[in-house]
């Protein structure tokens, strides 16, 4: 069963041209949602999807047997230009790159993919072919370098706390279940915090070790550079990012290209790239979610959409 719902998709259409015929890349297929609408709305010539979730190929199926312009790779999306070049797509440019950055409700729901706190499964969280999964950091990694990764892709305060109190569970027994990690780590949050925070008290170190497991952050930095070689003049970059760490990556890419001054720190002056300007920002801030749909679909309540245009290398 397909229990994803697209977010934002009617926001993104928007911005979709209507009187031509387009070349699309959707770089997280994910559940198909915005491959399905694209091509039942617009005119598209061809519409290439990538995903690197084995899963996806069976959500794939209902579209291939209807629209034979449709295509979808098994594969990372940080390999998005050697993809576009080894298949019958060479030599082709885009009009539009969607990226729907993040988990998708069918690996949440999915309690044997491990991705979720709130139900029993394995600690794996592999999104596809990966070195690593969550157990073996979980039980392996020293506390040290837990904690290091529990702050930097969770941006989780507490994450010196939870990382000793993880090392001192394993000692113990290893620990394979995602409630079992998840109970350890709801012990090492101040009650006051728990009451006040909206978020489940396991939410950013689940996100931490995730975005770790699948290198989440370094794929996305390297297809959105890549990007800017298969996209067409005129052509859009639209991507939907859930947190902090990822928006700002996409953030400060459509601003470094697009020649807007931006500022490393708040503490220093501000600067200006002096490489060639490839994108014009569309979305000056941030587009969000209606209040109805996040009534409807509570999960996207932290989602941001942010777009570029491709024009001309000065």
């Amino acid at each position: 069963e397909n229990l994803h719902n697209p977010v934002m998709i009617n926001e993104i259409i928007s911005f979709l041209p209507l009187k031509k015929s387009i070349n699309v890349i959707d770089a997280t297929f994910g559940g198909g949602g915005y491959s399905k609408t694209i091509l039942e709305k617009f005119n598209v010539n061809q519409l290439l999807a990538i995903d690197r979730d084995p899963i996806s190929k069976i959500f794939a199926k209902e579209l291939e047997s209807k629209f034979s312009n449709f295509i979808l790779i098994n594969d990372k999306f940080s390999k998005i230009e050697e993809i576009v070049n080894n298949t019958k797509f060479k030599d082709k440019k885009f009009d539009i790159i969607l990226f729907d950055i993040g988990t998708s409700s069918n690996q949440i729901d999915n309690a044997q993919r491990g991705f979720s706190f709130n139900k029993s499964g394995p600690l794996d969280m592999r999104m596809g072919a990966s070195d690593k999964n969550a157990y073996d950091i979980i039980n392996n990694y020293e506390e040290k370098n837990l904690a290091d990764i529990i702050y930097q892709y969770g941006e989780e305060r507490y994450s010196r706390v939870i990382a000793k109190e993880i090392v001192k569970n394993r000692k113990i027994k290893f620990i394979s279940d995602t409630i079992e990690l998840s109970n350890i780590i709801k012990k090492c949050l101040p009650k006051k915090n728990q009451l006040k925070n909206k978020i489940h008290p396991a939410t950013k170190t689940f996100q931490a070790i995730r975005i770790y497991v699948n290198d989440e952050l370094n794929e996305l930095k390297t297809s959105l550079e890549k990007t800017l070689k298969i996209l067409n003049k005129d052509g859009l970059i639209l991507v939907v990012s859930f947190q902090s760490l990822e928006d700002r990556i996409v953030k400060d890419f459509f601003n470094h290209n697009s020649g807007k001054r931006w500022r490393s720190s708040r503490h220093y002056p501000e600067l200006t790239d002096d490489g060639p300007i490839t994108l014009k920002l569309i979305t000056k801030k941030p587009i969000r979610p209606s209040d109805l749909e996040i009534k409807i679909n509570p999960r996207s309540r932290s989602a941001k959409l942010r777009i570029a245009e491709k024009i001309s290398i000065n």
